[in-house]
Parts: structure tokens; C-alpha cells; sequence
């Protein structure tokens, strides 16, 4: 049984709210973190023309608390008012897998990500990658995720050891193994994203080369790596900048993501006040990724 038909079974609680388009990307990262699927939709008609519908489901009943954090987080993010919400229960409908069935196979770089509805022949020349829409964090479709693939896609290095911190879905460490069909190692401060993350990897018959394990931040990481992979969110790659470096041989590099534009200077200085160099960076509708090296110990 599939992530989808899995999910099938649950009931399902959604919460809504009205956003400036500028602001949907922070909602959807921030909510993508808690929900089991995110949508949005622009507003074509009526007095709320122009606006964006924002629309969270969850496939049990979410904690409030979590609920309310995650949009303090998005607050504070923007810089804007909190939104209150309510949680409110779905009708009896399949809704989560209409948002599966809605998910097109998507293309960044040399990837090509699809979910596990698809039937139709997948491009020869791209590496594809089976993972279900909101199956944790990251699937291709948001900016970081594409900024991350972008980065992957024009590695100027080839490592050795890989390590993907607060891997949700597993997205990269799967793109990594199977690019070069060398070992990933993958750590989460979430016990979901470490369960989805393993079962993708199985999906993909990658299980010999992806290890995933619950980890906050590098608290239960020993090792040094070539290449470590982060897509969080600013303030805790500001926070674990140190943390990063001393896991990081020296030539190794490190593919940063998860915050946005305005937001890069600060991340990129917390790398660079230690001694870490700026290789390459990406911009993707109002994302950023950065690509720092360590040149020296």
C-alpha cells in the first residue's frame, strides 16, 4: 500500500484564509511543515479579486497549538499581522487524493519528480524521482526544494559522503544517490519526515544507500561530509552555522536553502563570519540558495 491509499482512511480537518500573493510562498513553506497538503488558488472574481486562497489539510486532527504556532512563524517571517484561523473538519471526500491526482510530474534540471499516480512514459534524459505531494516537506514544487535541485544539477564538486539535514521527504538525499549511486545520510528533527523519508527511499529503490535517522540539527551526527545539504529555514541555519562547518571536510560544500531573498545577506554572513565562502547562489521567485565551501579548518 502506497503513502496515498495509506491516507485514504483518515479523516481530514482543513483551516483557510485570504493572503496578498507576495505572501503565499512564506504560508505554504511554513504550513507544508505541519500539513499533509497545502493548495492555493488565485481569486479571479468578486470583492476579493487579486487575493490568494490559502487552504491546509490535515489527514487527522491537527494540535491547535501547532496550528497557531506555524502561523506566528509565518507572521513574524513576513513581517505582517498574525491570521487566526479555525480548524475546521472536511466533508466525507477523498480530498487528499485529488491533491495527489493533481500533481504533474514536474522538471527541474536534470530531475524529473512525479508521484506515484502517474502511468504516462517518464523523460529518458532526466533522473526521476517517485514521491507523493505533501508527503512532508518538499516534493519539487517550492521554490527551495527547486533551488536546491538547481544547485545539485551544477555541482562543480563530487563527493563522497553526503549528509541532508531536515531532510522531510527525503527529496535530496534521494536525488544525490541516485545522480552518483553513492550513500546519503539523512536526519530530521521530525519522527514523520524520518518515517516518510525512509519509505521514499524504498519506493525508489534506494534503501541500500539512504540512511535516515532523528536527529535535532547535528545533535546526533559524528561524522564529516563532502556535501551537506540544508533546507530549513533562516534562523536555524544561522543558529547551526558552527555546527555546519566543523561537518564539513575541508573542499567539502554545503547547498543552503529555505529562506528568502531579503533574508540572505544574514544567512550568507553567519557562513562567511566563519570562515566559509560563497561558491554560487540561485534566486527562484523571491527564494534564495546559497552554495558555501570550506576552504580551510
Amino acid at each position: 500500500m502506497n503513502i496515498v491509499e495509506d491516507m485514504q482512511r483518515a479523516d481530514t480537518y482543513e483551516i483557510k484564509f485570504l493572503l496578498q500573493p507576495q505572501l503565499v510562498p512564506i504560508y505554504e513553506m511554513v504550513l507544508e511543515n505541519i500539513a499533509s497538503a497545502v493548495l492555493t488558488v488565485m481569486i479571479e472574481h468578486g470583492k476579493n479579486k487579486g487575493l490568494w486562497e490559502v487552504q491546509a489539510i490535515f489527514e487527522n486532527e491537527p494540535n491547535e497549538l501547532d496550528v497557531t504556532n506555524a502561523m506566528k512563524q509565518a507572521a513574524e517571517i513576513s513581517n505582517t499581522p498574525e491570521i487566526k484561523v479555525n480548524i475546521v473538519k472536511m466533508p466525507a471526500k477523498n480530498w487528499l487524493a485529488e491533491c495527489y491526482q493533481s500533481f504533474q510530474p514536474i522538471t527541474i534540471g536534470k530531475y524529473c519528480i512525479y508521484g506515484s499516480h502517474i502511468t504516462d512514459t517518464l523523460p529518458d534524459d532526466k533522473i526521476t524521482l517517485k514521491i507523493d505531494a505533501a508527503t512532508a516537506f518538499g516534493t519539487g514544487e517550492h521554490q527551495t526544494t527547486h533551488g536546491c535541485l538547481e544547485a545539485l544539477t551544477h555541482l562543480k564538486i563530487t563527493p563522497q559522503k553526503v549528509l541532508d539535514v531536515g531532510c522531510g521527504s527525503g527529496i535530496l538525499a534521494m536525488a544525490y544517490a541516485k545522480t552518483y549511486q553513492k550513500s546519503v545520510d539523512a536526519v530530521d528533527i521530525d519522527e514523520e519526515s524520518v518515517r516518510v523519508a525512509t519509505e521514499n527511499a524504498k519506493e525508489n529503490n534506494l534503501s541500500h544507500l539512504i540512511r535516515v535517522w532523528q536527529s535535532c540539527g547535528y545533535e546526533k551526527v559524528t561524522e564529516k561530509y563532502d556535501l551537506i545539504l540544508c533546507n530549513i529555514l533562516a534562523r536555524p541555519l544561522m543558529d547551526m552555522a558552527l555546527d555546519l562547518k566543523n561537518h564539513l571536510t575541508v573542499g567539502g560544500q554545503a547547498i543552503l536553502s529555505g529562506f528568502l531573498n531579503r533574508q540572505e545577506r544574514w544567512v550568507l554572513k553567519s557562513h562567511t563570519d566563519i570562515g566559509l565562502k560563497l561558491v554560487e547562489k540561485y534566486r527562484i521567485n523571491g527564494w534564495s540558495t546559497l552554495v558555501v565551501s570550506k576552504e580551510e579548518e
